[in-house]
């Protein structure tokens, strides 16, 4: 009987990204939840120089990697000629409810909603050719980019002419979490999401749906396979994601927090940088992916337990925002708008940290995440076995 070896770097990489999504997300939990940080939330140095280093070097740049690995694993699922589809289908709907049920619930920043909604999508591209595909990036990319620039010089044509933009109102969540109750923050988050879930599939989506395509082409060379992995391509994979991804990232996350803290702030350079960082954030993504595979070809032993937490990916994001939530709600620990930004960032770590000792225990007694097998047990429900 023939066995397969599973692949350590896609596990590893997922385990990875799920250290920089959380610094991303924690301000969410801490500070806003519908902004998020903000220069009016910061207070010393310390605060600063979190900021700074969560907007180069996590922001944008871990949900491309998850998005990456998603596509990476729909070529192996969707190959399977007898339940392949059916499973990836079915599978997809079980994301759009866990996403719903995990936006309502916990975070509105949810990102498992928009992977099913994509994931119908993917059906349309999977057997199209390289070149189809590699247009078909080519083509979303660029029509995002200038559809952002055009955001961009539109703002800058209003400040020009003395238009400024509206105050945002704070929601009722923000005062349910400082003060509330869990059940009265259900139908809160949802209402807020549901008025936001627009903005964050036509806004996120063309580049996560970018990143699925750049996996699914991966993995048809099995580029993830270190042992495999020319030195070459790991060496263009550095250099370009840590030798100009990360100086870019650096410098324009510079840029943003100086406008941030500036008295006379324009929203064109917020906008400008924010935009500015999303489109060039798969350069660092890219680099991300070259160390790990370099750490999983030359030092595989400590990347073990990132390992562990990649093959508990979803179990871990969920366990992530629960924590998060009974950390800083007025129904935990009550710390919302209680401590400095900087302060939640290392709580959020810390957390991350019990929870990839607990998914090392868990994998030493069983084989699958406790959200792995409940979502692999949905997907085959519809799936006629065949002997």
């Amino acid at each position: 009987m023939k066995t397969t070896t599973r692949d350590a770097a896609p596990d590893v990489l997922r385990g990875f990204a799920l250290w920089g999504i959380i610094v991303v997300n924690v301000a969410y939990f801490s500070t806003s939840v519908s902004l998020g940080v903000s220069a009016e939330s910061l207070g010393g140095t310390e605060d600063i120089v979190a900021v700074f280093l969560v907007q180069a070097l996590a922001s944008g740049k871990f949900y491309l990697l998850f998005s990456f690995l998603f596509g990476y694993s729909a070529h192996y699922l969707l190959a399977k000629k007898d339940n392949g589809r059916t499973r990836w289908v079915t599978r997809s709907c079980g994301l759009v409810a866990l996403g719903v049920a995990h936006a309502a619930l916990f975070f509105i920043g949810d990102i498992l909603f928009l992977y099913g909604l994509l994931a119908f999508t993917v059906l349309a591209f999977y057997g199209k050719s390289r070149g189809v595909i590699i247009g078909w990036i080519a083509w979303l990319y660029g029509i995002f980019a200038a559809l952002l620039t055009s955001v961009v010089v539109l703002t800058w044509a209003g400040e020009r002419a003395g238009l400024t933009p509206g105050a945002t109102p704070i929601p009722a969540l923000d005062e349910i979490v400082r003060q509330g109750t869990y059940l009265e923050s259900i139908p809160a988050r949802f209402e807020l999401w549901y008025s936001e879930a627009i903005f964050l599939v036509l806004f996120q989506g063309v580049l996560t749906l970018v990143a699925f395509l750049v996996g699914i082409l991966a993995a048809r060379s099995q580029f993830l396979d270190v042992g495999t992995m020319s030195r070459v391509t790991l060496q263009r994979l550095l250099g370009w994601g840590l030798g100009l991804g990360l100086p870019l990232q650096l410098l324009i996350a510079g840029v943003w927090l100086s406008n941030e803290l500036s008295a006379q702030r324009t929203e064109t350079i917020a906008l400008a940088t924010f935009c500015g960082s999303f489109l060039s954030a798969p350069l660092l993504s890219a680099g991300y992916v070259g160390l790990i595979a370099w750490l999983v070809r030359t030092k595989p032993q400590i990347t073990t337990w990132l390992g562990h937490m990649g093959r508990m990916s979803l179990t871990v994001y969920l366990s992530q925002s629960i924590g998060l939530s009974l950390i800083f709600s007025a129904w935990g620990g009550g710390l919302y708008q209680g401590v400095p930004y900087w302060v939640a960032v290392l709580i959020a770590l810390g957390l991350t940290s019990v929870l990839a000792l607990g998914a090392s225990l868990w994998l030493a007694r069983f084989s699958h995440g406790p959200m792995e097998r409940a979502l692999t047990w949905f997907s085959l429900r519809f799936v006629t076995h065949q002997r």
